[in-house]
């Protein structure tokens, strides 16, 4: 479009040319013949003044009249001038409307260019951009393998530490097989001992139904069925001793409630000694004693820790573990760690610090079910509206709960350290008062 353009504009200056060389000739030939025929008139006229006087005067009105004309017709050729001047000025105007126009079109062409590299260099960024989202997805990928790896070695553990379960239970069920074994054993010699008795006591009857048949027939024969009648009751009585050995576990758990039930009882009353409950990985330890800790914590005022990691504890003790927080005002540490909660025990214990203000330390680690993330998000936002926790020992899997858990506990410190502060000056103002006010004993000398 830009040559078709040039050779356009170079015909029309060709043209515009030739017209006013048209212009120009045909005035030039004017004012040529023009001057001709003046200087005829003129010797004409000096030879008929040289004359007549009258010739005279016609030749000097003639000479005025053609002035007139010669004046009109330079006026006319200026006329004539100016607009070919005034022609030529639109021309050369016009020459550089198109050097403007050629230069608007080269700087067009350039622009085209600088688009086409602009585009050249997005269609690069776009392609680079496409890489750098394949190894994001790459990245992610990695990311994903390496959590899906950590969730293995998780389970892994998890499964060493069932084992460790499992094997513990092998042990205590060896046990209690042991301890049946024995009671059988006890039984059954019990038993063997029942029948000695038995034959004996038939033999010493049958001997006095003899001896009571020769003196009295009818008193003996009364005699023996008594005698029988109280080894049946004997015999039926004997039984009852093993049933109750019959259950090694119920006597276990007898025992192992009868072990701490004089702790549990201090605690119940306030013993100022007992200033902890520790029963971590306690193996004769069962829920109902757990439960049965926790209802004596509910009112105490003297405990400040409570451990029991380890122990099998699951939900009931969890939601035991948050109505004691509701009314208890003193404890400020809880360590349940590698037990049998789930979720909804947790979150049933932080929705229960809602009501608490005292408990800085809650350590839930290593449970055997996973929180998961919608109790992890819902942690978080229970613990806003908790201004006393300080330590929390769990290990977020999401980052999100994880910030702005550990945002929230450095807000609780530096409350607690703004609390410490006010309340050592409230301390120094009141010992200031006190020196101040205090009254000089009698007969003390002034200072």
């Amino acid at each position: 479009f830009s040559c078709q353009e040039s050779r356009a504009s170079e015909k029309n200056k060709g043209a515009k040319n030739e017209e006013e060389k048209e212009k120009e000739a045909p005035s030039k030939d004017l004012a040529r013949k023009r001057d001709t025929k003046v200087g005829k008139d003129s010797k004409k006229e000096e030879s008929v003044q040289k004359t007549d006087p009258k010739v005279k005067a016609e030749a000097e009105t003639k000479s005025k009249e053609e002035k007139g004309i010669n004046d009109k017709v330079k006026a006319m050729e200026k006329k004539l001038m100016g607009k070919d001047k005034k022609e030529e000025e639109k021309g050369s105007a016009l020459k550089k409307d198109t050097r403007k126009d050629k230069k608007e079109e080269e700087k067009d062409s350039a622009l085209k260019k600088d688009a086409g590299k602009d585009k050249k260099e997005e269609e690069k960024g776009s392609a680079l951009q496409k890489d750098g989202g394949k190894a994001k997805k790459e990245e992610g990928k990695g990311s994903a393998a390496k959590e899906e790896a950590e969730k293995g070695k998780k389970e892994e553990e998890k499964g060493s530490a069932l084992k460790k379960g499992t094997g513990k239970d092998k042990k205590e069920e060896e046990k209690c097989s042991g301890s049946k074994k024995e009671a059988e054993k006890d039984t059954k010699g019990e038993d063997k001992t029942e029948k000695d008795k038995k034959e004996e006591e038939k033999s010493s009857a049958l001997k006095k139904s003899k001896a009571d048949e020769k003196e009295k027939s009818q008193p003996g024969a009364k005699k023996a069925a008594e005698e029988k009648e109280e080894a049946k009751a004997a015999a039926e009585s004997s039984p009852s001793k093993p049933t109750a050995g019959s259950s090694p576990d119920q006597a276990k758990d007898d025992e192992a409630s009868s072990i701490f039930d004089e702790l549990i009882e201090k605690v119940k009353n306030n013993d100022a000694e007992v200033t902890e409950v520790n029963v971590n990985n306690s193996d004769c330890i069962n829920n109902e004693t757990l439960v049965r800790f926790t209802e004596a914590l509910e009112f105490n005022t003297v405990v400040k820790l409570f451990a029991l990691a380890n122990t099998r504890a699951d939900d009931h003790v969890a939601f035991a573990i948050a109505i004691m927080l509701k009314s208890n005002k003193v404890l400020t540490s809880i360590n349940l760690d590698s037990n049998h909660i789930t979720g909804k025990g947790i979150l049933a214990i932080f929705r229960a610090l809602l009501q608490n203000n005292t408990l800085t330390e809650l350590r839930f680690h290593n449970q055997r079910h996973i929180c998961g993330g919608k109790t992890e998000m819902e942690i978080a936002k229970l613990l806003k509206e908790n201004t006393t926790l300080l330590k929390l020992g769990y290990h977020f899997e999401l980052a999100g709960p994880r910030m702005t858990v550990t945002n929230l506990l450095s807000r609780n410190m530096d409350k607690q350290r703004q609390k410490r502060l006010q309340e050592q000056k409230l301390a120094q103002e009141r010992g200031e008062k006190k020196d101040l006010l205090e009254v000089p004993k009698p007969g003390a000398l002034p200072k």
